[in-house]
């Protein structure tokens, strides 16, 4: 599921422009803040081998809807607890990335999350055929971007995610974090071996994701700011011409 398959003088004032820009944060346009979410009442999402299918079923895409830890501030507003949003499924054979409005919200026109990545899961395929949190994580299948955790009741299931979070205004920031669900009763072992031989597993889910803004890599401000110095460099020298 892999593909299911990231300065002198008069210069100074100049400059120093220059500088704040490259560094100064962004304005409140930027998306900022904390999302969580889980199935809409009644849901949830059903796992094969190849796909991931949020509930309601057969439509392209499930229900989510806000939790009471979700803060999120764009340019057209703001996103809070119970707000009901949609949900792209994916499947191996043919979602590609990045996944544009992965997520999105009804209440929140023009924010949107894109989706760039699931996982990674463990490298190991072997999995616990018991319920010991002591034992190790593993996937169901190699490539897989699920992690299969036991625990003295069940299964705890983790899918890593991340991807932009953008809005009208242009902008861009990051947001990454984890979709949870817990499977009573059952083994890792138990839910690979229904995964491998072509069933699916059905259960409710959350997810808990932080949205940051994307800040320049200091390759990327030291080339703004010596571009800065060129410029500058290059009009002291015509005016020393000038003057000679």
């Amino acid at each position: 599921m892999t593909t299911i398959k990231s300065l002198f003088g008069g210069g100074l004032a100049a400059l120093a422009v220059i500088a704040l820009t490259a560094l100064a944060p962004s304005a409140s346009a930027t998306v900022i803040g904390h999302l969580d979410v889980a199935n809409c009442t009644g849901l949830g999402v059903t796992v094969t081998a190849t796909t991931i299918d949020w509930l309601p079923a057969g439509g392209g895409s499930g229900c989510i809807q806000t939790g009471t830890g979700t803060t999120i501030s764009f340019s057209g507003g703001t996103l809070g607890p119970g707000q009901t949003g949609t949900i792209l499924d994916l499947n191996s054979a043919t979602t590609t990335f990045p996944v544009a409005n992965f997520m999105t919200f009804a209440s929140a026109p023009g924010l949107s999350f894109d989706l760039s990545a699931l996982g990674p899961g463990p490298s190991s395929t072997t999995c616990a055929s018991a319920l010991n949190p002591n034992l190790p994580a593993c996937s169901a299948a190699p490539n897989s971007p699920f992690q299969l955790q036991p625990t003295a009741t069940g299964t705890s299931v983790t899918l890593s995610a991340m991807g932009v979070a953008r809005d009208s205004s242009g902008t861009t920031s990051d947001w990454a974090g984890a979709y949870t669900t817990q499977i009573a009763g059952l083994t890792p072992a138990q839910i690979q071996s229904t995964i491998l031989s072509g069933g699916s597993e059905t259960s409710t889910y959350s997810g808990d994701f932080s949205i940051a803004t994307v800040v320049p890599e200091p390759a990327t401000m030291s080339t703004m700011l010596l571009g800065g110095l060129l410029v500058m460099a290059g009009g002291l020298f015509r005016r020393r011409r000038a003057n000679n």
